[in-house]
């Protein structure tokens, strides 16, 4: 009898051993986890505190860039990219002349149809939005055609109104009925807030921009850009509808990314305007929005 509490006993005493290896392993288990994810916090946030550094560098770098009094030497904003080397990091500049796009605010009624036609490919589609948008910045409540008012909203379900009045950032554009996030997205490269002209200055434009303009012509737009990259008096062929002008070099989009060898991607999009005023800035900033992927 006791031989037999005495091994009931050291069996109790295994169990409890094991639980508190158990207990123990899990609990060691459980440290190494934690600490592996704040390691990982500290590494990222040093990563992204670096990629912020660099990319503001960058932004800076282009702003000295498109400053120089040699033209030869000053960079062109037509969407190329550039190339910097900061410390061991490359940065990856692009710069665009807003006046190579259709200003959102500016642009008359016949410019932003054929821009959204061009654009959708649908000049139906095209015409209910561009009278979407007209509604959306008119000071008052009287309807386009195909356009809509806060009564349309409404009864749309959905929470946004029509600001009547211009568009103060270009992310208002998502509010506007029937505006889609694809096409939302497919719009960008075309328009702007900083023009601010009806119209384009082909001069200025990106080849992106210029493709769809020349209905996908890459022979053509290759040759005028091949021509004014040159220096050559070239004319970009007239497109009916839209509205070409000279208008040039007062606000850029700069785009400033960086791609780290374990894939982290970060990047900074700043709209700049030419500014000489008391700060003695040669640009002040418009917006700024970080991109990280």
């Amino acid at each position: 009898m006791v031989r037999f509490k005495t091994h009931r006993q050291a069996g109790v005493a295994l169990i409890l051993v094991l639980w508190v290896v158990s207990l123990m392993t899990i609990m060691a288990g459980s440290f190494a986890l934690s600490t592996r994810r704040e390691s990982a916090l500290i590494v990222h946030a040093r990563t992204r505190a670096q990629a912020t550094a660099l990319a503001e560098g960058g932004i800076h770098f282009a702003m000295l860039m498109l400053s120089m009094p040699d033209a030869q030497k000053r960079w062109i904003a037509d969407g190329r990219t550039y190339r910097v080397q900061l410390g061991e990091t490359v940065v990856e500049l692009q710069l665009y002349d807003e006046a190579g796009k259709i200003d959102l605010n500016s642009a008359q009624e016949l410019s932003l149809r054929t821009l959204l036609g061009i654009v959708t490919g649908d000049m139906e589609a095209s015409s209910r939005l561009t009278d979407l948008i007209l509604d959306w910045r008119d000071p008052d409540e009287l309807k386009h055609l195909n356009g809509a008012e806060s009564s349309d909203y409404e009864a749309a379900g959905v929470t946004q109104r029509p600001k009547n009045r211009v568009f103060y950032v270009y992310e208002e554009l998502a509010e506007v009925l029937g505006m889609t996030p694809e096409l939302y997205r497919r719009l960008e490269p075309f328009l702007t807030l900083y023009s601010p002209q009806d119209g384009i200055n082909p001069a200025k434009a990106s080849r992106e921009v210029l493709l769809a303009l020349a209905g996908g012509n890459e022979n053509l737009v290759d040759t005028y850009l091949a021509q004014r990259q040159a220096g050559l008096p070239v004319t970009f062929p007239a497109l009916q509808g839209i509205h070409f002008h000279a208008a040039a070099d007062s606000a850029y989009t700069v785009y400033a990314r960086i791609r780290f060898p374990d894939g982290f991607r970060y990047g900074i999009r700043a709209v700049i305007r030419r500014d000489t005023g008391a700060a003695g800035a040669p640009f002040a900033y418009l917006t700024w929005k970080t991109l990280v992927e």
